[in-house]
């Protein structure tokens, strides 16, 4: 019963206690966020979770561990918006 009731996460109050961990999707092609990226998570959010993370990413061009790893950067955070709007 507990994981269906509210949780407060810092200044988040999530809709239940589901949380999608980090995986690494494979559908950023060169580390950009793509069309299949945002699907893949509003699928996640319309399934029920109150929460997901988007794979794993690098702060770094050099500390990526696949060519298709997104580098979080100012061009990709404007990308990422895309997840929360």
């Amino acid at each position: 019963k507990q994981a269906f009731t509210q949780a407060q996460l810092g200044p988040l109050t999530l809709k239940n206690r589901f949380i999608k961990a980090a995986t690494f999707e494979g559908v950023m092609p060169r580390g950009q966020v793509s069309d299949a990226l945002v699907d893949f998570h509003t699928g996640v959010a319309h399934g029920g979770a109150a929460m997901t993370t988007v794979a794993y990413c690098a702060i770094s061009p050099g500390g990526r561990v696949h060519r298709d790893t997104i580098v979080l950067d100012r061009d990709r955070a404007k990308q990422l918006q895309r997840l929360t709007s």
